[in-house]
């Protein structure tokens, strides 16, 4: 996936907001399971156009929270955090 400014740009505000607490996010047992249906129904081509834009919302959170997590670890292994 291509970083645009804009992209990283939010990244690095959701990493300086709440450092800690981001890194020791995780998401609901609920949300684990819905990605896990959505990804079994896709993985057995039963997924629909709908269920398709939700998981691929998922999926572009999950890479925009991985991307800040780590830009929040380095903020906290800083020197001045």
């Amino acid at each position: 996936m291509a970083h645009y400014p804009a992209y990283l740009e939010i990244v690095d505000l959701i990493a300086g907001l709440a450092p800690e607490r981001l890194v020791n996010f995780r998401v609901s047992a609920e949300t684990v399971e819905r990605v896990q249906e959505l990804l079994i129904k896709k993985n057995a081509d039963e997924i629909t156009p709908d269920e398709q834009s939700e998981l691929n919302y998922y999926i572009f959170l999950e890479k925009m929270i991985g991307l800040a997590k780590a830009k929040a670890g380095q903020i906290l292994q800083s020197p001045s955090a």
